[in-house]
This record gives C-alpha cells, structure tokens and sequence, in this order.
C-alpha cells in the first residue's frame, strides 16, 4: 500500500498576464508611434519641406490597430487545444489579412471626419503593403509563436506539479504494518520481484518494482545511480572516481554504492553542489 498526497495547484492561466502584457504592448506601440512621428519630423527638416503633425500620426493607425487584433487572436488562440503547424500558419496569416484590408477603410473615416477626405482606399491600402507589411508579420508572427511557446511551458509545470508526490510508504510485514517515511529512505535496491527499502539502521523488503516506486519519487531528491540501485542525494556524503567512468558513492550510513558511468551524468546534474564530496 502506497499513501501518496497530490499537488492540486491549478497551472497558470494565461489570462492572469495578458492584461499586463496588452498594457505594456499598448505602451510599446505608443512609444513606436511617437518615435515615428519624429523621424517624419526630422526628414521634413532634412528635406526643407513642410511638416504635417495629423497627416504623419493619420499614417500612424498601422500600430493602434494592432491593439484589438491581437485582443481577438489571443481569445482564438486561447479557446485552441492544439496546434499543428497548418493551424499556427492560419493565425499568423489571418492577423495579417484582416489588418491589412481593414487599415485602409479606417484610415479612409478617419480621412472623412479630419482630412476633408484627402486620402483614398487605394492610397492606404498601397502604402501599407509597401510600407508597414513587415511590421505585421513580425508582430503576429511573434505573438503566435511566443503564445505557443508560453503554452506548452505551462502546461509542462502544470503536469509537474500535479504529479503526485510520495510522502509515506506502508509496508506489509506479515502482521504488522511499517509506515516509513521518504526522507528516511538511504537507497532503494532491486531485488526482483521486490525492492529492498534501506534506512539507517535496517532494510525492508517491498512487494513494488523498482520502476514502479521510482515513477513516484521526487526525481531531484532521488537519482538513479545503477539499473538496480536509487539512492537519495542527500544520504550521499561522497563520491570518488574509479577512473574508468564509474564511481562509488560513499552513503551516510557508512554504505558504498557503486554509480554506473551511464547515470553520472544526471547524478551530477541534479546533485546538491552544497554537499562536500571527494572526486
């Protein structure tokens, strides 16, 4: 019997962060906006021709319409359970298009009410494909890839975290049941069809396989140091070399373990460089 405690910790909602991240972007295209409009400024100067403040910021919607659409793709993408390489292409795409029609008709009202309709659909439309079409593609490309990405980070410390976690195990001795607690476990060894369970001062013999009880242990507390063999790194006092790959670690209990040259690597890895050890 296998008395286990689950982390019920819900995984991160990505709602939580995309007001502030909304935010922050709202106040990036602001400060794109206004850098623009002095680089107008400073060409006119070079130029020695007339600066127009509305006409340069009419020129400008390209950024604030940036705002709602990615509001809408990041709704999209959040209602999605997965994503294939031809559904990614499709929301990196369709951004795209829409901003692209629908800038000229909203820069055409704008024209209406403020310009006495000096601009037309065609004018728009020709100066965003040849002007701004890059800056939409970086923009939407970015934001589905980073979307993605920052999805399945979550979801991977969501699957780590509920992962059940051992705390006690209770083993059968004839009669008499023996709870053991994990921090006191030294090592772990197979011994088939069971495992032998080694504390300080005894060793209990388990009916689990070694794979088993391993699937359930804290992997950065409990390292596999041999195909038969898992000890617990914080019962290991040292390890020295054998020089041929191998090394044998010295355990608390004044044990010897022998870690194979297949698992050093990850044993050194997720070993707690705070412990004193003899190379």
């Amino acid at each position: 019997m296998v008395n286990t405690i689950k982390n019920n910790k819900a995984t991160l909602d990505l709602s939580e962060n995309f007001g502030k991240t909304l935010f922050i972007l709202s106040g990036a295209f602001l400060c794109i906006v206004g850098l623009t409009i002095f680089q107008d400024f400073l060409e006119s100067e070079r130029n020695s021709s007339a600066f127009y403040f509305n006409e340069s910021i009419l020129f400008k919607t390209v950024w604030f319409l940036f705002i709602p659409t990615l509001a809408v793709l990041y709704k999209k993408l959040k209602s999605e359970t997965s994503y294939s390489h031809g559904k990614t292409a499709i929301f990196i795409v369709s951004p795209i298009v829409i901003h692209l029609f629908i800038l000229p008709f909203v820069g055409v009202v704008f024209s209406f009410l403020f310009y006495e309709s000096r601009y037309d659909l065609y004018k728009f439309f020709s100066y965003t494909l040849t002007h701004d079409l890059y800056k939409l593609v970086i923009v939407y490309t970015s934001f589905v890839l980073g979307f993605k990405y920052y999805s399945s980070l979550t979801q991977s410390i969501y699957i780590a975290k509920s992962k059940p976690t051992l705390n006690t195990i209770v083993i059968n001795n004839g009669k008499e049941n023996v709870v053991v607690n994990i921090a006191d476990i030294i090592q772990i060894t197979s011994a088939t069809p069971y495992i032998l369970i080694h504390l300080k001062n005894k060793k209990h013999l388990h009916s689990e396989t070694l794979k088993s009880i391993y699937s359930q242990l804290d992997n950065s507390v409990f390292v596999r140091v041999h195909k038969s063999t898992v000890v617990n790194i914080s019962k290991v006092s040292s390890f020295k070399s054998r020089l041929n790959g191998d090394y044998d670690l010295q355990l608390t209990n004044g044990e010897f373990v022998r870690l194979s040259r297949t698992y050093a690597s990850n044993f050194k890895n997720h070993f707690d460089t705070s412990h004193r050890v003899n190379l």
